[in-house]
């Protein structure tokens, strides 16, 4: 009597599939693996209007954003690891947001710093709400993301353990609206979004 022998396929949870998403950060081998995975699903989960692409891509309710607005206390967060008063220079009166947009545009940045922060360690704002009479104090351009215009907003950062060309790097993989490259001559990269949310690079 021949012996039949069967190979199970181990298969990952629903959980562990979760995490794969969960603990992305950009790098080469995760990016191979997600290669494979597009290369192998079915043309229909590409649609760009599946289901499951539409709700990844939903904006969630956050309970720490959420009570984030122009009159909040300074040391409000924006997101787990940032305050409002990293977004005001250390939360001067005058650079307080004056529309909810502003807050809302300022929670998606923070939100990318948290990817960030995982990747890099503590990341520090030297630069973020800059208003008009501010912004041309300073020698601002007179269009600069950082006034938070409509749509708009920015912060300029750099990660406080080091590895800033590498942050530089992957801002520029990861952001899809505005970069200014200022690491190598600022010590710092802008990060920021500007009206229709185009993708726009330079350097200082």
């Amino acid at each position: 009597m021949a012996l039949v022998v069967i190979n199970y396929m181990s298969s990952i949870s629903k959980s562990d599939f979760k995490n794969f998403f969960k603990y992305y950060k950009g790098e080469a081998q995760q990016e191979a693996g997600v290669e494979i995975l597009f290369d192998q699903m079915r043309d229909v989960l590409k649609d760009d209007g599946h289901d499951w692409i539409q709700t990844y891509r939903s904006k969630a309710e956050s309970s720490v954003s959420g009570h984030f607005t122009p009159d909040s206390t300074f040391d409000t967060k924006v997101t787990d690891n940032f305050t409002y008063s990293e977004l005001t220079n250390g939360g001067e009166e005058a650079r307080r947001f004056t529309s909810q947009d502003q807050c809302d545009v300022a929670v998606e940045i923070c939100e990318f710093l948290e990817k960030a922060r995982a990747k890099f360690g503590p990341i520090k704002i030297t630069s973020g709400h800059r208003p008009p009479a501010i912004n041309a104090a300073v020698g601002g351009a007179s269009a600069s993301e950082h006034l938070f215009a409509p749509g708009c907003g920015a912060v300029d950062a750099y990660p406080i353990n080091g590895g800033g060309a590498e942050f530089e790097s992957w801002c520029d993989a990861n952001w899809p609206y505005s970069i200014g490259y200022g690491m190598s001559y600022r010590g710092f990269v802008h990060i920021g979004i500007r009206a229709g949310k185009p993708r726009v690079r330079w350097d200082y």
